[in-house]
């Protein structure tokens, strides 16, 4: 009987903990979006007959790590063995919500899956296959901050060395 008690109180011990809420990667951002994953080499050849190909196909993802919806616009993605340009365009990625960041054009939307795609617009690859003599380092920095391949600004951030072909690396 007082086995079958004790076993009882750890159980409902353990569905209160588990009830608690999670933080989850929020630890790990000081902001309001962190960047989860990215895949710097898209699938096949990037060019052809001077044409660029798969530009879409080269993307990164973020994750909104708040209970509330975040606009994405004004957030700066910044390589350090280069300079990457444009901020994110304006888009509401809600609380918890993952979003591909494709480099090439297309329309800001969720799909029927439930993923949020986000567009940066580029006619060409802008993510750097080859580390060189710097490895590449993608940092996402909060609005308003320089893409100027400094540290400054900087909320989450995803290093990856020489990129094979069509993989994702998680950040």
């Amino acid at each position: 009987m007082h086995r079958a008690i004790r076993a009882a109180a750890l159980a409902t011990a353990a569905l209160s903990l588990a009830a608690l809420p999670s933080t989850g990667h929020a630890a790990s951002t000081t902001g309001s979006l962190m960047l989860t994953h990215v895949r710097p080499n898209a699938a096949g050849a990037d060019t052809k007959d001077g044409r660029q190909l798969n530009v879409n196909g080269e993307y990164f993802v973020i994750k909104n790590v708040t209970a509330r919806a975040v606009n994405t616009g004004g957030y700066v993605p910044d390589i350090t063995s280069n300079t990457y340009g444009r901020a994110l365009p304006s888009y509401s990625l809600p609380a918890g919500a993952r979003a591909y960041v494709h480099t090439g054009s297309g329309t800001n939307h969720r799909d029927s899956a439930g993923w949020h795609h986000i567009y940066r617009g580029y006619a060409r690859h802008v993510l750097p296959n080859e580390a060189g003599t710097r490895n590449p380092d993608l940092r996402l920095k909060k609005p308003g901050s320089r893409d100027d391949n400094s540290t400054a600004g900087s909320l989450s951030a995803c290093n990856w060395g020489s990129a094979r072909d069509a993989t994702t690396y998680a950040c």
